[in-house]
């Protein structure tokens, strides 16, 4: 309970006014519980001593390699390109000796009834009756075979000489043939060409012939080897004719 300051009027607390002189009481301050605010400042707290880093120590740049090739890789590749040059040289040297220096590489052409031959340094005309023949020559590897209508094998071929003339190849020849059993039946000095040439004819030793109608210039032998059953054979029309159209260019 509360007394009325003015007429002393008892009253209950929460009474706006007096009820005896109508006296308005003043409001009761709420008393509100101070709680601490976040916002108040908090006591500093003493922070350790900030430790300073070691300084970092920089990194080391390695040195990429170059792309460029070192005095090493040029030699290599030196190496590579001299020994693919010699490889290729001693393959063309192989041919060359494989093949000796026979000429005898041509595409036949056909006039009429006759068929051209023609090396370039040498060409000759032969009946197309005549059929060319697969047939090898141990000594002339590149010499190429043709038979006729009877059976008689011609084979030509040329090749570089190291002789002084034909009479020493023709010698040679002589000789080589009497070792083996053969006769000698014609030896003779012939004209072809405008060229000096030789005809030999021999006997061999079992029973058949064999002729050889042979030029020689500027170190070139030129020859045509016949071989038959008979002289009439390996001295035919047709086989003179061939003979007698040889060119030398």
């Amino acid at each position: 309970m509360k007394k009325c300051p003015e007429c002393g009027n008892p009253s209950y607390d929460g009474a706006p006014v007096c009820g005896n002189c109508g006296f308005k009481f003043p409001k009761q301050k709420v008393a509100v519980k101070r709680e601490r605010s976040i916002f108040e400042s908090q006591p500093e707290v003493e922070r350790p001593p900030k430790v300073e880093k070691p300084p970092k120590m920089e990194k080391q740049k390695v040195k990429k390699p170059s792309n460029e090739p070192g005095v090493i890789d040029i030699i290599k590749e030196k190496k590579l390109i001299i020994g693919a040059i010699l490889l290729i040289t001693l393959i063309v040297i192989c041919g060359i000796v494989l093949t000796g220096s026979n000429k005898n590489t041509s595409t036949p052409i056909q006039t009429g009834d006759m068929v051209v031959y023609d090396a370039g340094d040498f060409s000759f005309k032969y009946p197309k009756s005549w059929e060319q023949v697969n047939l090898t020559d141990s000594e002339h590897e590149s010499a190429i075979f043709y038979m006729d209508e009877n059976n008689t094998v011609i084979e030509h071929y040329n090749i570089s000489s190291s002789a002084t003339s034909l009479k020493d190849i023709n010698q040679q020849r002589i000789n080589y043939a009497l070792d083996n059993g053969d006769a000698v039946e014609l030896l003779e000095t012939v004209t072809l060409d405008g060229r000096n040439g030789s005809n030999i004819i021999l006997e061999n030793a079992d029973g058949n012939y064999t002729r050889y109608v042979s030029m020689f210039t500027d170190g070139e032998l030129y020859v045509f080897k016949i071989s038959g059953d008979s002289i009439n054979s390996i001295t035919s029309e047709n086989i003179n004719k061939v003979i007698n159209s040889a060119d030398i260019a």
